[in-house]
């Protein structure tokens, strides 16, 4: 049984990465885009229950804190899990994502194993990602 479908936007080698590990924990992994641009029209082709957006994502003139905006205007209730790299690794850059409506981020890189461990335990302890969240919580996955 699937746990749910998700995006995962990032202009790195990353994306394969993290898409093949989500695979394995039981998501359906719908699609990938490279460019914020191409983000923003895979979300809304795609409706996933979750969106993986790496930050740093720019190839096209959008970044990634402005494709989360994006998404949580125009659905609320979207999940959205920034990825940083180390080069954007700044509290300041941290808190724009979870401003702008982030529920969560994780730092990269990181092992397919760690993504397993850290995206299962959150599953696992009850943090719930799926169905309409009255109230955002961030984590640090």
């Amino acid at each position: 049984m699937k746990k749910g479908k998700v995006l995962v936007a990032d202009g790195s080698p990353f994306m394969r990465m993290i898409a093949t590990a989500l695979g394995k924990l039981g998501f359906d992994v719908l699609g990938t885009a490279r460019g914020g641009k191409e983000a923003v029209e895979r979300y809304m082709e795609l409706k996933p229950d979750i969106a993986f957006i790496d930050i740093a994502l720019d190839g096209d003139g959008v970044n990634g804190i402005e494709v989360t905006r994006w998404i949580v205007t125009e659905n609320p209730s979207a999940v959205v899990i920034i990825l940083i790299p180390e080069s954007f690794d700044r509290p300041e850059m941290v808190a724009d994502a979870l401003r702008m409506g982030a529920m969560g981020y994780m730092k990269k890189p990181i092992s397919e194993e760690e993504i397993e461990r850290r995206i299962g335990g959150a599953l696992k302890s009850g943090k719930k990602w799926l169905g309409i969240r009255r109230k955002r919580q961030n984590y640090c996955l």
